[in-house]
């Protein structure tokens, strides 16, 4: 990585960067680069896309609709309801 790049992103960072701490994370970023491309030497034609690394199954239950709903429940103890509407007196 040039130096100039590291005092870029140090500006944008708003840090203050000197000579030898440039020199020290120069060195430090060239060895992870190239740490990182021997990645690309790894064969993985083999493998198949994941897109997920931890396989998960779904672990609720089975979504089975009820048959009679919450609301029908609702409606039954309301003291009084007109069709599926409760009655409620007015508040004006």
């Amino acid at each position: 990585m040039l130096k100039e790049e590291l005092f870029a992103t140090a500006s944008l960072a708003r840090l203050n960067l000197d000579e030898e701490e440039a020199e020290k994370l120069n060195h430090t970023i060239t060895q992870m680069i190239e740490y990182l491309s021997l990645m690309d030497n790894i064969d993985v034609d083999a493998l198949s896309a994941t897109s997920h690394v931890v396989v998960q199954e779904n672990r609720v239950r089975e979504d089975i609709p009820a048959e009679i709903s919450i609301a029908d429940k609702l409606i039954e103890n309301a003291p009084e309801k007109d069709g599926r509407f409760i009655v409620v007196p007015n508040v004006l």
